[in-house]
């Protein structure tokens, strides 16, 4: 992957509806030579997908948290997290703690009652977000 892919990348990171055509005039390349380039990171796995970001707010999604678990049964945790619309993200942890799940629930009430449900996989611990001052940003191509 070159400087160019790195541009690429990024352009997309941060708007992934900009057209082929587009990514030519900003990065000053043919239309079939950036289309090239996109194929081959999508290929190669470097490009997973595109994505649309939505509001939770907007969506009735009021509550933030995550949820640490000590879980006593990994794969029925995962069952479950893969079963439950509150669940957006799960990660295994090294640590005290086997798994973090990101939750996102309309109220507090709705977060208390996925709270203790959860809770029959194992021991939990909740952190819920007051605010998302940084809430994703571009990956970076450059070595440090």
């Amino acid at each position: 992957m070159d400087h160019i892919d790195a541009k690429i990348l990024e352009i997309l990171q941060q708007n992934a509806r900009t057209t082929i055509s587009q990514l030519g005039r900003m990065i000053n390349m043919t239309q079939p030579a950036v289309s090239e380039r996109v194929r081959k990171l999508e290929d190669q796995g470097v490009i997973l997908g595109y994505q649309t970001v939505l509001e939770p707010e907007k969506l009735g999604k009021h509550v933030t948290a995550f949820v640490l678990v000590k879980a006593n049964n990994c794969g029925k945790l995962f069952d479950f997290g893969e079963q439950s619309s509150e669940v957006v993200e799960m990660h295994q942890l090294s640590g005290e703690f086997n798994f973090i799940l990101k939750v996102m629930t309309s109220s507090l009430k709705t977060l208390d009652r996925f709270i203790h449900e959860c809770s029959q996989y194992g021991f939990t611990t909740t952190m819920t977000v007051l605010s998302s001052p940084m809430k994703s940003k571009v990956l970076s191509m450059e070595e440090e």
